[in-house]
């Protein structure tokens, strides 16, 4: 068991001049799991708690079953499908899900006090997601485990000279996306073209986590600006609101998350994110006692 507070140190950088609210640059650490999965991943710990409430999030690609079901507990589990995914992910868990997700879906399982989570592509899929871990706090960490499905199809755009966003979660302008999510939380994923901008506001008290999937971008806060590559990604500190603006010169696929920051301390064992040992051991405990249900059959 891993303890982690807000002050770890930190992971893969690139320098740059120290600024007042983006962050570090950070380049994601590649990842493979047999033949059948592959991954850049980032984790809490590359941007001493700038990602928070963010834990880890990994870009993959999966076209074979990789991941025996699993228990997540203390956090919840999200998976975000790219429009360019193929063929459906299917998903069971132990509130009773059996779904075959598409391309551009979403889908958040609240863990909290526990479930058990098993997803893997149909036969001949191909499916480009993120994988995203999201801490909780305290006081929800032992509440039900519930879920959220947002589908393709109702998730709102906005459109504008040089950008097309899909607002997944939250609100970005005037668009709103899926909000029954145990926290606020705003989840772009957008696509920039002839050095069209797109600014999004942060709210006050917010941070923001960007990734760059594919293609560059240059983010301007204020003042300051840094440049972004594909497999980079940076944070926007926690303040006052503040615009967020976004341009390429050719093109640039990105995801934006935000939400508030929780800065407590807590206990990491895997997909397990507790407050303390006897937490972990008392969820472990109750696993080993089948007291989380049986998954759907196939």
């Amino acid at each position: 068991m891993e303890q982690r507070t807000m002050d770890t140190p930190p992971g893969t950088t690139i320098p740059h001049q120290i600024t007042t609210r983006i962050g570090k640059t950070v380049i994601g650490v590649p990842h493979k799991i047999g033949n059948g999965f592959s991954a850049l991943h980032f984790s809490e710990e590359m941007f001493d708690g700038a990602m928070d409430p963010l834990l880890m999030v990994d870009h993959f690609v999966m076209t074979a079953a990789t991941f025996e079901p699993h228990l997540h507990a203390g956090i919840s589990a999200v998976t975000a499908l790219f429009e360019d995914s193929e063929g459906a992910f299917l998903n069971r868990d132990t509130l009773g899900n059996n779904l075959a997700l598409q391309a551009g879906d979403l889908y958040w399982l609240t863990a909290a006090g526990g479930a058990i989570h098993e997803e893997r592509p149909d036969d001949g899929a191909r499916v480009h997601a993120l994988q995203i871990f999201v801490n909780l706090p305290a006081l929800m960490k032992k509440e039900p485990a519930r879920a959220l499905h947002v589908q393709a199809r109702e998730i709102p755009l906005l459109e504008g000279p040089g950008h097309r966003v899909r607002v997944v979660l939250g609100r970005s302008a005037a668009a709103v996306g899926g909000t029954d999510t145990p926290q606020d939380m705003t989840l772009l994923n957008g696509v920039l073209i002839q050095d069209g901008p797109f600014i999004h506001l942060l709210p006050e008290a917010w941070q923001a986590w960007l990734y760059v999937v594919a293609g560059s971008l240059t983010l301007n806060v204020q003042h300051e600006a840094i440049t972004l590559a594909a497999g980079m990604s940076t944070t926007v500190a926690a303040g006052r609101e503040i615009e967020l603006v976004l341009r390429s010169g050719t093109h640039a696929h990105f995801v934006l998350m935000a939400g508030r920051p929780i800065r407590e301390a807590f206990v990491k064992h895997g997909p397990l994110v507790m407050s303390s040992v006897a937490d972990i051991r008392q969820t472990l405990t109750r696993h080993a006692n089948h007291g989380f249900g049986e998954l759907p059959p196939v």
